[in-house]
């Protein structure tokens, strides 16, 4: 979690060679060296996929890979027009996980926030946010589901539903509501990356039916 912080607030991280190398010298020795330039994803494709250096100049990234994912975010925070990775998501974090004061539910929304995103509080904000802001717009709606395998407690709501079939009968370009997992968030905070829903399919069948509309 601390990583992921850093790495969405462009701090560098260092790994525990640094620490050593700094034993051995008996002073503060460059971290440069010692700077660690990935994190590890859910979908283990991520950290197979390749690329070099230049590829952190990319906006946005062109790979999906966690390879120099860490400073892609750094040149994101540190350039003259500072993109954050969140930037015009929306997230309705739908199921009853996401209601209780548990540390994951915690974790998942300050990262939400500090990447630049936005919380929807209700399914009904989401379902008004999708009918009212999303078209023409470069906003998105990130329905963000835990790991519930019941559509009782998966948060989403008929007239949710209704408004993201609706938004996909207009002819559109793009994918403005996008139903996943919460895999999905960590693994783009590791790519640098919005990641597509592909991999990321929620486990109770109303998630599924609207992640199918937006892989």
């Amino acid at each position: 979690m601390k990583a992921m912080r850093a790495a969405l607030a462009g701090i560098p991280i260092v790994g525990p060679s640094w620490c050593d190398a700094c034993v051995a010298s008996k002073e503060i020795v460059l971290e440069s060296c010692h700077l660690v330039t990935s994190l590890p994803t859910k979908i283990p494709m991520f950290m197979k996929n390749r690329t070099d250096m230049k590829s952190i100049y990319d906006k946005p990234r062109d790979v999906s890979t966690s390879t120099f994912g860490i400073p892609s975010l750094a040149v994101c925070r540190r350039s003259g027009h500072e993109v954050l990775l969140f930037q015009n998501q929306h997230f309705f974090l739908a199921g009853n996980v996401w209601k209780q004061e548990t540390t994951k539910s915690k974790d998942v929304q300050l990262l939400v926030k500090e990447g630049g995103g936005s919380i929807l509080t209700t399914a009904t904000h989401s379902a008004k946010m999708v009918k009212e802001e999303l078209l023409g717009s470069e906003k998105r709606v990130v329905i963000l589901c835990d790991d519930s395998n019941i559509d009782s407690a998966s948060g989403i709501t008929k007239v949710l539903v209704k408004a993201v079939h609706d938004i996909y009968n207009h002819p559109i370009d793009r994918i403005p509501v996008l139903t996943v997992n919460s895999k999905w968030l960590f693994d783009s905070i590791s790519c640098a990356k919005c990641l597509e829903a592909e991999e990321y399919a929620p486990g109770h069948p109303i998630g599924l039916s609207l992640w199918h509309l937006g892989k």
